[in-house]
Protein backbone atom coordinates (compact mmCIF):
# COMPACT_ATOMS: atom_id res chain seq x y z
CA UNK A 1 0.00 0.00 0.00
CA UNK A 2 1.31 3.46 -0.87
CA UNK A 3 1.74 6.03 1.80
CA UNK A 4 -1.26 8.31 2.11
CA UNK A 5 1.13 11.18 2.56
CA UNK A 6 -0.34 14.51 3.63
CA UNK A 7 -1.28 16.42 0.51
CA UNK A 8 -2.40 19.54 2.32
CA UNK A 9 -1.56 21.48 5.46
CA UNK A 10 -4.86 20.26 6.92
CA UNK A 11 -3.78 16.62 6.55
CA UNK A 12 -0.37 17.40 8.02
CA UNK A 13 -2.10 18.98 10.98
CA UNK A 14 -4.43 15.97 11.35
CA UNK A 15 -1.49 13.56 11.50
CA UNK A 16 0.46 15.78 13.90
CA UNK A 17 -2.54 16.01 16.23
CA UNK A 18 -3.10 12.26 15.99
CA UNK A 19 0.52 11.53 16.87
CA UNK A 20 0.26 13.88 19.85
CA UNK A 21 -2.81 11.97 21.04
CA UNK A 22 -0.75 8.77 20.98
CA UNK A 23 2.09 10.45 22.88
CA UNK A 24 -0.35 11.82 25.45
CA UNK A 25 -2.11 8.47 25.84
CA UNK A 26 -1.52 8.02 29.61
CA UNK A 27 -3.19 11.38 30.30
CA UNK A 28 -6.26 10.68 28.16
CA UNK A 29 -7.34 7.26 29.42
CA UNK A 30 -10.97 8.41 29.48
CA UNK A 31 -11.11 9.15 25.75
CA UNK A 32 -13.04 6.35 24.03
CA UNK A 33 -12.57 7.22 20.36
CA UNK A 34 -10.02 9.55 18.77
CA UNK A 35 -10.96 8.65 15.19
CA UNK A 36 -13.15 11.51 14.01
CA UNK A 37 -14.02 9.87 10.68
CA UNK A 38 -12.95 7.22 8.17
CA UNK A 39 -10.78 9.64 6.21
CA UNK A 40 -8.53 10.07 9.25
CA UNK A 41 -8.38 6.30 9.71
CA UNK A 42 -7.43 5.86 6.05
CA UNK A 43 -4.70 8.48 6.38
CA UNK A 44 -3.39 6.79 9.53
CA UNK A 45 -3.59 3.29 8.04
CA UNK A 46 -1.49 4.24 5.03
CA UNK A 47 1.17 6.13 7.03
CA UNK A 48 1.78 5.48 10.72
CA UNK A 49 0.10 2.07 10.62
CA UNK A 50 2.34 0.90 7.75
CA UNK A 51 5.31 1.31 10.08
CA UNK A 52 3.55 -0.90 12.63
CA UNK A 53 2.75 -3.40 9.87
CA UNK A 54 6.47 -3.64 8.98
CA UNK A 55 7.15 -4.66 12.57
CA UNK A 56 4.47 -7.34 12.37
CA UNK A 57 5.91 -8.57 9.08
CA UNK A 58 9.37 -8.87 10.65
CA UNK A 59 7.95 -10.96 13.50
CA UNK A 60 5.95 -13.12 11.07
CA UNK A 61 9.13 -13.76 9.04
CA UNK A 62 10.96 -14.79 12.19
CA UNK A 63 8.16 -17.18 13.13
CA UNK A 64 8.36 -18.69 9.65
CA UNK A 65 12.12 -19.21 10.12
CA UNK A 66 11.28 -21.08 13.32
CA UNK A 67 8.69 -23.17 11.42
CA UNK A 68 6.01 -21.86 13.74
CA UNK A 69 2.40 -21.64 12.62
CA UNK A 70 -0.74 -20.75 14.58
CA UNK A 71 -1.61 -23.79 16.71
CA UNK A 72 -4.35 -25.98 15.20
CA UNK A 73 -6.54 -25.61 18.27
CA UNK A 74 -6.56 -21.80 17.85
CA UNK A 75 -9.78 -21.66 15.87
CA UNK A 76 -10.50 -18.05 16.84
CA UNK A 77 -8.13 -15.16 16.13
CA UNK A 78 -8.58 -12.14 18.40
CA UNK A 79 -7.17 -8.77 17.32
CA UNK A 80 -7.26 -6.92 20.66
CA UNK A 81 -7.07 -3.14 20.29
CA UNK A 82 -7.27 -3.69 16.54
CA UNK A 83 -6.96 -0.04 15.44
CA UNK A 84 -6.87 -0.17 11.64
CA UNK A 85 -6.37 -3.93 11.63
CA UNK A 86 -2.68 -4.26 10.74
CA UNK A 87 -2.05 -7.17 13.13
CA UNK A 88 -4.77 -9.28 11.48
CA UNK A 89 -3.60 -8.07 8.08
CA UNK A 90 -0.03 -9.25 8.72
CA UNK A 91 -1.11 -12.63 10.10
CA UNK A 92 -3.64 -13.37 7.39
CA UNK A 93 -1.10 -12.52 4.68
CA UNK A 94 1.77 -14.25 6.48
CA UNK A 95 -0.13 -17.45 7.29
CA UNK A 96 -2.30 -17.81 4.21
CA UNK A 97 -2.88 -21.53 4.74
CA UNK A 98 -4.31 -20.94 8.23
CA UNK A 99 -8.07 -20.50 8.24
CA UNK A 100 -9.49 -19.37 11.56
CA UNK A 101 -13.13 -20.21 12.07
CA UNK A 102 -13.74 -16.75 13.50
CA UNK A 103 -11.89 -13.43 13.63
CA UNK A 104 -12.67 -11.09 16.51
CA UNK A 105 -11.89 -7.41 16.02
CA UNK A 106 -11.87 -5.66 19.37
CA UNK A 107 -11.36 -1.96 19.98
CA UNK A 108 -12.89 0.77 22.11
CA UNK A 109 -13.46 2.66 18.85
CA UNK A 110 -16.47 1.69 16.75
CA UNK A 111 -14.93 3.51 13.77
CA UNK A 112 -11.77 1.37 14.07
CA UNK A 113 -13.68 -1.91 14.25
CA UNK A 114 -15.75 -1.01 11.19
CA UNK A 115 -12.66 0.05 9.24
CA UNK A 116 -10.80 -3.15 10.18
CA UNK A 117 -13.76 -5.35 9.33
CA UNK A 118 -13.92 -3.92 5.80
CA UNK A 119 -10.19 -4.59 5.33
CA UNK A 120 -10.31 -8.14 6.70
CA UNK A 121 -13.37 -9.03 4.60
CA UNK A 122 -11.32 -8.12 1.55
CA UNK A 123 -8.54 -10.49 2.67
CA UNK A 124 -10.85 -13.32 3.81
CA UNK A 125 -14.25 -12.90 2.10
CA UNK A 126 -15.62 -16.13 3.61
CA UNK A 127 -14.42 -15.56 7.17
CA UNK A 128 -16.77 -15.03 10.08
CA UNK A 129 -15.79 -11.62 11.46
CA UNK A 130 -17.20 -10.35 14.74
CA UNK A 131 -16.54 -6.86 16.18
CA UNK A 132 -16.55 -6.78 19.98
CA UNK A 133 -15.68 -4.07 22.47
CA UNK A 134 -12.95 -5.02 24.99
CA UNK A 135 -15.61 -5.07 27.72
CA UNK A 136 -17.60 -7.71 25.81
CA UNK A 137 -14.62 -9.93 25.06
CA UNK A 138 -13.63 -12.93 27.15
CA UNK A 139 -10.53 -14.77 25.95
CA UNK A 140 -11.03 -18.51 25.38
CA UNK A 141 -8.64 -21.47 25.29
CA UNK A 142 -9.09 -21.68 21.50
CA UNK A 143 -7.90 -18.10 20.91
CA UNK A 144 -4.82 -16.79 19.14
CA UNK A 145 -4.52 -13.29 20.61
CA UNK A 146 -2.85 -10.51 18.61
CA UNK A 147 -2.05 -7.31 20.54
CA UNK A 148 -0.28 -4.28 19.15
CA UNK A 149 0.89 -0.91 20.44
CA UNK A 150 -1.46 -0.59 23.41
CA UNK A 151 0.83 -0.55 26.45
CA UNK A 152 1.20 3.22 26.59
CA UNK A 153 -2.59 3.51 26.69
CA UNK A 154 -3.11 1.12 29.60
CA UNK A 155 -2.74 2.10 33.23
CA UNK A 156 -1.43 -0.47 35.72
CA UNK A 157 -4.90 -1.83 36.58
CA UNK A 158 -5.87 -2.17 32.91
CA UNK A 159 -2.62 -3.94 32.12
CA UNK A 160 -3.21 -6.32 35.03
CA UNK A 161 -6.75 -7.07 33.85
CA UNK A 162 -5.61 -7.75 30.28
CA UNK A 163 -2.76 -9.96 31.51
CA UNK A 164 -5.22 -12.03 33.52
CA UNK A 165 -7.65 -12.25 30.61
CA UNK A 166 -5.15 -13.63 28.11
CA UNK A 167 -3.89 -16.39 30.41
CA UNK A 168 -6.58 -18.62 28.88
CA UNK A 169 -5.36 -18.17 25.29
CA UNK A 170 -3.82 -20.90 23.12
CA UNK A 171 -1.19 -18.44 21.85
CA UNK A 172 -0.28 -14.77 22.23
CA UNK A 173 1.59 -12.46 19.86
CA UNK A 174 2.21 -9.03 21.40
CA UNK A 175 4.15 -6.27 19.62
CA UNK A 176 5.03 -2.86 21.04
CA UNK A 177 7.38 0.09 20.40
CA UNK A 178 10.94 -0.82 21.42
CA UNK A 179 11.09 1.48 24.43
CA UNK A 180 12.36 0.62 27.93
CA UNK A 181 8.84 1.10 29.34
CA UNK A 182 7.18 -1.30 26.87
CA UNK A 183 10.03 -3.79 27.17
CA UNK A 184 9.72 -3.91 30.96
CA UNK A 185 5.98 -4.49 30.77
CA UNK A 186 6.41 -7.36 28.31
CA UNK A 187 9.13 -8.85 30.50
CA UNK A 188 6.77 -8.74 33.48
CA UNK A 189 4.09 -10.46 31.37
CA UNK A 190 6.59 -13.13 30.28
CA UNK A 191 7.52 -13.85 33.89
CA UNK A 192 3.86 -14.03 34.86
CA UNK A 193 2.98 -16.55 32.13
CA UNK A 194 6.21 -18.56 32.00
CA UNK A 195 4.80 -21.54 33.92
CA UNK A 196 1.88 -21.92 31.51
CA UNK A 197 3.38 -20.91 28.17
CA UNK A 198 6.33 -21.83 25.98
CA UNK A 199 8.30 -18.79 24.80
CA UNK A 200 8.48 -18.96 21.00
CA UNK A 201 10.21 -15.61 20.35
CA UNK A 202 12.28 -13.54 20.76
CA UNK A 203 13.93 -15.35 23.67
CA UNK A 204 16.50 -18.09 22.93
CA UNK A 205 15.67 -19.88 26.20
CA UNK A 206 12.80 -20.76 28.54
CA UNK A 207 14.33 -19.53 31.77
CA UNK A 208 13.86 -16.34 33.73
CA UNK A 209 14.58 -13.13 31.83
CA UNK A 210 18.06 -11.72 32.36
CA UNK A 211 16.62 -8.19 32.19
CA UNK A 212 14.11 -8.51 35.03
CA UNK A 213 16.04 -6.02 37.09
CA UNK A 214 15.58 -2.50 35.78
CA UNK A 215 18.75 -1.10 34.24
CA UNK A 216 20.11 0.67 31.21
CA UNK A 217 19.54 -2.30 28.85
CA UNK A 218 16.19 -3.51 27.58
CA UNK A 219 14.84 -6.13 25.18
CA UNK A 220 14.33 -4.52 21.77
CA UNK A 221 15.13 -5.02 18.11
CA UNK A 222 14.96 -3.03 14.87
CA UNK A 223 12.56 -4.15 12.15
CA UNK A 224 13.58 -3.32 8.56
CA UNK A 225 11.43 -1.11 6.34
CA UNK A 226 10.77 -2.39 2.79
CA UNK A 227 13.55 -1.33 0.43
CA UNK A 228 11.10 0.37 -1.96
CA UNK A 229 10.22 2.87 0.75
CA UNK A 230 13.60 4.55 0.30
CA UNK A 231 12.96 5.03 -3.43
CA UNK A 232 9.51 6.54 -2.82
CA UNK A 233 9.16 10.32 -3.03
CA UNK A 234 5.87 10.00 -1.11
CA UNK A 235 7.54 8.27 1.83
CA UNK A 236 10.45 10.70 1.76
CA UNK A 237 7.99 13.58 1.90
CA UNK A 238 6.12 11.92 4.77
CA UNK A 239 9.43 11.44 6.61
CA UNK A 240 10.29 15.13 6.25
CA UNK A 241 6.82 16.37 7.20
CA UNK A 242 6.57 14.16 10.30
CA UNK A 243 10.29 14.35 11.18
CA UNK A 244 10.45 10.54 11.27
CA UNK A 245 13.49 8.41 10.50
CA UNK A 246 12.15 5.68 8.21
CA UNK A 247 15.17 3.49 8.99
CA UNK A 248 14.40 3.32 12.69
CA UNK A 249 11.67 0.84 13.64
CA UNK A 250 12.44 -0.18 17.23
CA UNK A 251 10.23 -3.02 18.44
CA UNK A 252 9.74 -5.10 21.57
CA UNK A 253 7.65 -8.22 21.22
CA UNK A 254 6.66 -11.51 22.77
CA UNK A 255 5.26 -14.70 21.23
CA UNK A 256 3.90 -17.34 23.60
CA UNK A 257 2.12 -20.67 23.08
CA UNK A 258 0.31 -22.67 25.72
CA UNK A 259 2.45 -25.61 26.81
CA UNK A 260 -0.41 -28.08 26.59
CA UNK A 261 -0.76 -27.22 22.89
CA UNK A 262 2.87 -28.06 22.09
CA UNK A 263 4.49 -31.37 21.30
CA UNK A 264 7.19 -32.39 23.78
CA UNK A 265 10.23 -30.33 22.86
CA UNK A 266 13.45 -32.03 21.83
CA UNK A 267 16.82 -31.10 23.30
CA UNK A 268 17.54 -27.54 22.22
CA UNK A 269 20.82 -26.18 20.96
CA UNK A 270 22.55 -23.57 23.06
CA UNK A 271 21.49 -20.38 21.27
CA UNK A 272 22.44 -16.77 21.92
CA UNK A 273 20.60 -13.80 20.45
CA UNK A 274 21.67 -10.19 20.00
CA UNK A 275 19.48 -7.46 21.47
CA UNK A 276 19.23 -4.07 19.80
CA UNK A 277 21.70 -3.61 16.94
CA UNK A 278 25.13 -5.26 16.72
CA UNK A 279 27.94 -2.72 16.50
CA UNK A 280 30.21 -3.63 13.61
CA UNK A 281 33.97 -3.00 13.56
CA UNK A 282 36.80 -4.24 11.37
CA UNK A 283 36.91 -8.01 11.77
CA UNK A 284 34.43 -8.25 14.60
CA UNK A 285 31.16 -7.05 16.07
CA UNK A 286 30.09 -6.24 19.60
CA UNK A 287 26.67 -7.41 20.69
CA UNK A 288 24.45 -7.38 23.73
CA UNK A 289 23.77 -11.11 23.99
CA UNK A 290 20.79 -12.84 25.58
CA UNK A 291 21.08 -16.51 26.55
CA UNK A 292 20.02 -18.85 29.31
CA UNK A 293 23.04 -17.56 31.21
CA UNK A 294 21.66 -14.02 31.27
CA UNK A 295 22.36 -10.85 29.27
CA UNK A 296 25.97 -9.87 28.64
CA UNK A 297 28.06 -7.95 26.14
CA UNK A 298 30.17 -10.09 23.82
CA UNK A 299 32.50 -9.79 20.85
CA UNK A 300 31.90 -11.90 17.74
CA UNK A 301 34.71 -12.62 15.30
CA UNK A 302 33.85 -12.18 11.63
CA UNK A 303 36.14 -15.05 10.60
CA UNK A 304 33.78 -17.46 12.36
CA UNK A 305 30.66 -16.01 10.72
CA UNK A 306 31.71 -14.75 7.31
CA UNK A 307 28.53 -15.92 5.60
CA UNK A 308 26.35 -14.24 8.22
CA UNK A 309 28.01 -10.87 8.79
CA UNK A 310 26.82 -9.27 5.54
CA UNK A 311 23.22 -10.38 6.05
CA UNK A 312 23.32 -9.12 9.65
CA UNK A 313 24.56 -5.74 8.44
CA UNK A 314 21.62 -5.52 6.04
CA UNK A 315 19.01 -6.79 8.48
CA UNK A 316 19.89 -7.21 12.15
CA UNK A 317 16.40 -8.13 13.36
CA UNK A 318 17.34 -11.76 14.02
CA UNK A 319 20.98 -12.28 14.98
CA UNK A 320 21.37 -15.71 16.57
CA UNK A 321 24.57 -17.60 17.37
CA UNK A 322 24.31 -21.35 17.92
CA UNK A 323 27.92 -21.98 18.87
CA UNK A 324 28.53 -20.47 22.28
CA UNK A 325 32.32 -20.71 21.95
CA UNK A 326 32.25 -18.21 19.07
CA UNK A 327 31.46 -15.38 21.49
CA UNK A 328 34.27 -13.89 23.54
Amino acid sequence: MKAGVPKSRAEVKDLEQLRQLFLDAPERSGVSDYWSDNSLLELYDSTFARRILWKWEAVVRELALKNWVPPPNASRWVDWGCGSGVASEAFLLGFETSEPQEIILSDRSLHAMQFSEKKIRHLRPQARIVPLSPEQLQIQETDLVLISHVLTELNDDQFQTLSENIESAAAIVWIEPGTPFCSRRLISLRQRLLSKFEVIAPCPHQGNCGLQEEGRDWCHFFAPAPSEVFQSSEWMNFSREMKIDLRSLPVSFLVLQKKSALKPSSTQQSVKRALGRPRFYKGHAKLLICSNEGVNEASLQERNHKSSFKSWQRDSFVVEITNAQDCD
